[in-house]
């Protein structure tokens, strides 16, 4: 059993992303004869971290997700506030950030953390209530991405989104019924991108103080993206803009 104070992380990438980010690992349990963890156990042994060579039923009793035969306990993943994105946003140099309202499902916000590392997310600002926790499922799904991308938590969106027009960034909402196309339209270089849940979309409240509403043209039957690859999407055009 784990504390409370710790956190379960399983499967090879995510594992191998907190060894390669310095992640404070208390203990890796592996699946006995599990040959094709080797690259993945000798980082375990030149970090001294403790391992136990484990049967399978052991990692299933941890966890009932897909573990790929390795499971480890780690301190809670840590995020940052307002002040430390001012730092990042005082800067004269080119800014992206995702803010995601209402995203509760913590395989959607583990695949949009790990589009936002590959296109180059300098944060993410979630809500500290309504949003996906950030545990197992979330870091598996990202595939370890979420060592590499911080993540902003403040108590209202809102709050965050006046903060950031102080600093010159341009709000932009993901909207379906938006009259502006993704593709005719010309991003600043400081840019924050709003997503909001499948459901609902994004809060009419924060929808009225956006600086502008785009939306994806779509051409099948369906009127709607996965939010997940609705970010991937943005995200791509941003950078495709901006390279």
């Amino acid at each position: 059993m784990t504390s409370k104070k710790e956190l379960l992380i399983y499967g090879k990438r995510a594992v191998y992303e907190a060894l390669e980010n310095n992640v404070e690992i208390d203990k890796v349990f592996i699946q006995k004869s599990s040959s094709f963890h080797d690259n993945i156990k000798s980082k375990i042994h030149k970090k001294k971290i403790n391992i136990s060579f484990v049967p399978v039923q052991k990692l299933n009793k941890l966890t009932s997700n897909n573990h790929q035969g390795i499971v480890a306990t780690i301190s809670p993943v840590s995020t940052q506030n307002l002040s430390d994105l001012e730092k990042r946003i005082n800067k004269k140099d080119p800014c992206l950030i995702l803010i995601l309202d209402g995203i509760t499902d913590t395989k959607n916000f583990g695949a949009i953390i790990r589009s936002s590392e590959c296109f180059g997310v300098n944060y993410i600002i979630i809500s500290k209530t309504g949003s996906s926790p950030i545990n197992g499922e979330t870091i598996k799904s990202s595939a370890g991405a979420i060592f590499n991308t911080p993540i902003c938590k403040v108590d209202h969106i809102k709050d965050a989104i006046f903060f950031l027009k102080e600093f010159g960034v341009e709000i932009i909402g993901s909207d379906d019924k938006a009259s502006k196309n993704l593709y005719k339209y010309n991003f600043k270089s400081k840019t924050a991108i709003i997503l909001g849940s499948e459901g609902s979309g994004i809060n009419k409240s924060i929808l009225n103080i956006c600086d502008e509403k785009i939306n994806i043209p779509l051409h099948g039957k369906l009127s709607s993206l996965n939010v997940s690859v609705a970010a991937g999407i943005f995200l791509s055009e941003f950078k495709r803009q901006s390279s």
